[in-house]
């Protein structure tokens, strides 16, 4: 591990790389982590951390605070996109004072999750070990039983990572609002946890949808009312609600994307 004041941490990938100006709130996090079996780098500071990881030390996720002095944890994010994808860590933030709009504009930024401080360790520990899933699946997707059924899963998520490279170019170029209502990329994102088998919460579900939260919230009760999703209290941590496909959802996702792989090209 290197802090500040430490030893210069070896070259090579972590686990997590935790980021606090707060050197005990730094200590508590790793402590988590390291009992949980996972490998550990910190920093001071969103700056430290830029130049741990292009010195060649490199962090499969980053848990980052939001509130941080000179580069704030948003800012630090910002720069954590423009690495290649495969350098990109995954980001969780933590924070004491976080608002709606700070969990819209992490999440837009590629963010996994928003923890509130104190930080519940096991809780921590669930939320990076998720992005560490979904980022091995992402990595090396586990192909289905049988040659023919792995073939159209890979094909399924060659075609949803195409959608969703659509909407970021998309947001590029076309103001948010004509594409406000967020029904079908709250599928897409659900559809991407089930294939990541990574959990998703209504915050984060929300906040990914990019639209007001009441309409957000409004539009997962109309989807549960078609049974397309249901949501479950997390039993572990009951202030998060995990949301999912249910199994007709599922079904209809799944068959939208074999219609979508057969139609005849043009």
């Amino acid at each position: 591990m290197s802090s500040p004041d430490g030893p210069i941490s070896p070259i090579g990938t972590f686990d997590v790389l935790v980021v606090d100006d707060d050197a005990d709130a730094v200590e508590e996090l790793v402590e988590f982590l390291v009992k949980s079996g996972l490998s550990c780098l910190s920093a001071g500071d969103g700056w430290q951390a830029l130049k741990l990881l292009a010195d060649g030390r490199k962090a499969k996720v980053v848990v980052s605070d939001l509130r941080m002095p000179e580069l704030t944890g948003l800012e630090f994010a910002e720069r954590l996109t423009r690495l290649d994808g495969g350098d990109r860590p995954d980001v969780i933030f933590v924070s004491g004072h976080a608002g709606f709009d700070d969990a819209v504009e992490a999440i837009r930024l590629g963010a996994r999750d928003l923890l509130t401080k104190p930080v519940d360790g096991p809780r921590l520990v669930k939320a990076v070990k998720s992005a560490l899933l979904a980022r091995q699946g992402r990595e090396n997707p586990a192909p289905a039983a049988g040659a023919a059924t792995a073939g159209l899963a890979d094909r399924k998520r060659a075609a949803l990572k195409q959608m969703r490279s659509m909407r970021r170019m998309r947001g590029q170029h076309f103001p948010t609002q004509l594409f406000s209502d967020p029904c079908w990329e709250m599928l897409l994102d659900l559809y991407d946890g089930y294939l990541a088998g990574a959990e998703v919460t209504v915050t984060s579900l929300g906040a990914a949808s990019g639209a007001p939260l009441t309409t957000a919230l409004r539009r997962m009760d109309q989807l549960k009312a078609h049974g397309l999703i249901e949501r479950v209290e997390d039993i572990e941590d009951r202030r998060r609600t995990i949301v999912r496909l249910s199994q007709a959802g599922l079904d209809a996702v799944e068959n939208f994307f074999d219609t979508y792989l057969q139609r005849p090209a043009t």
